[in-house]
């Protein structure tokens, strides 16, 4: 449990650093950065969700 919370942590922590920093070289980058960061979290965990409920949905079947 200790090592999830501390794994996302980090990993928001990183993608922070990013966005601010490409926004230090440039600031409509730090947006654009942002944003892309965004998209992918929503995509990997939309993904992460779509996989659990397969698993769940073959385990209720009986295929496994």
């Amino acid at each position: 449990m200790l090592i999830s919370v501390l794994t996302f942590l980090i990993g928001l922590v990183g993608a922070l650093l990013v966005a601010f920093g490409s926004w230090l070289v440039y600031p409509p980058a730090g947006y654009i950065v942002g944003g892309l960061l965004c998209l992918v979290w929503s995509f990997m965990s939309a993904r992460a969700l779509a996989v659990r409920d397969f698993q769940a949905r073959q385990k209720t079947r009986g295929d496994r």
